[in-house]
């Protein structure tokens, strides 16, 4: 059964980066592991604060 929050995962027109579309729920811990990236790396290709803060519909490039 599907969440009623639809995930949207893209990529780049170069096929390059992954982009996902933040979801109620999601961590970016947990985008890091599902997309195998660090924390750090998602921080750092989306500008983020020390704490992470993401909120819902946000791009954030994971990958």
């Amino acid at each position: 059964m599907l969440n009623r929050l639809q995930v949207i995962d893209y990529l780049t027109p170069s096929g390059g980066a992954v982009y996902h579309t933040v979801v109620s729920g999601n961590t970016v811990y947990a985008l890091s592991r599902r997309y195998d990236s660090t924390i750090q790396q998602i921080r750092s290709w989306n500008g983020l604060d020390a704490n992470y803060t993401i909120r819902v519909g946000q791009v954030l490039r994971v990958k």
